[in-house]
């Protein structure tokens, strides 16, 4: 089972994988495969940051 901290670190290295192939490409050879990959990791990386207890502050 998958930490956490596992699950953003993976969403984390597929948005910058995503966003660097189409940051690199020519305009020309853009992918919607690509589009759909950042969006999808963004998406994921999102809802893990406000759906996690860990992260919320403690009230006194």
């Amino acid at each position: 089972m998958l930490t956490q901290m596992d699950r953003l670190t993976i969403y984390c290295v597929l948005c910058f994988i995503t966003f660097c192939s189409l940051v690199l490409r020519s305009p020309n050879d853009t992918s919607l495969f690509a589009l759909g990959g950042l969006i999808a990791a963004a998406l994921g990386l999102w809802f893990e940051l406000t759906n996690s207890p860990e992260l919320e502050e403690e009230e006194s």
